[in-house]
């Protein structure tokens, strides 16, 4: 098995044996990118920068999405056959994770503009990827791959489109 794997079970065993961390894992998996997204709209809404916000998360999740299928894998509790700690609305492949695709260029987009701010939401877009792991559903490749891709579509956008 690789590290890769090894940690990503790892941190699924330890989180579902405690009834407290898997609550707080699956609302960081499941709500947290909801309340980031809030921020970062009124964020945008107040300064201005709605356009670059909007189109740093409509390209990451259309990359996201093509580069999904493109690999097609298989996300843990359907390699290992364990029941993850949260329902998913969607059931597309692992690689890379949307969540923190989506919740990286957020911050990524916002620091463009706000460092301060910026790295204030950098900081809950890595709860969310970890509670993605925590909660069964991604492993440790698909968080970095993920955080590179939403970094980079929003940098991109930030810096060479607007």
């Amino acid at each position: 098995m690789s590290l890769d794997k090894k940690i990503a079970e790892k941190v699924f065993l330890a989180t579902k044996h405690s009834d407290f961390f898997s609550w707080l894992a699956v609302f960081g998996a499941t709500k947290l990118i909801w309340l980031l997204a809030a921020a970062v709209f009124l964020w945008s809404l107040v300064t201005g920068r709605i356009v670059p916000v909007l189109l740093s998360v409509a390209f990451t999740w259309i990359l996201q999405l093509a580069i999904a299928y493109l690999f097609n894998r298989h996300r843990p509790f359907q390699q290992n056959h364990e029941k993850p700690l949260m329902n998913l609305l969607w059931r597309t492949p692992s690689f890379p994770s949307g969540h923190t695709s989506l919740s990286c260029g957020m911050a990524a987009a916002v620091f463009a503009y706000d460092p301060l701010l910026g790295s204030l939401f950098f900081i809950l877009a890595a709860l969310i990827a970890f509670c993605r792991i925590a909660v069964g559903v991604h492993y440790v490749s698909d968080i970095i791959g993920g955080a590179v891709l939403g970094i980079t579509v929003a940098t991109f956008v930030t810096h060479f489109i607007l």
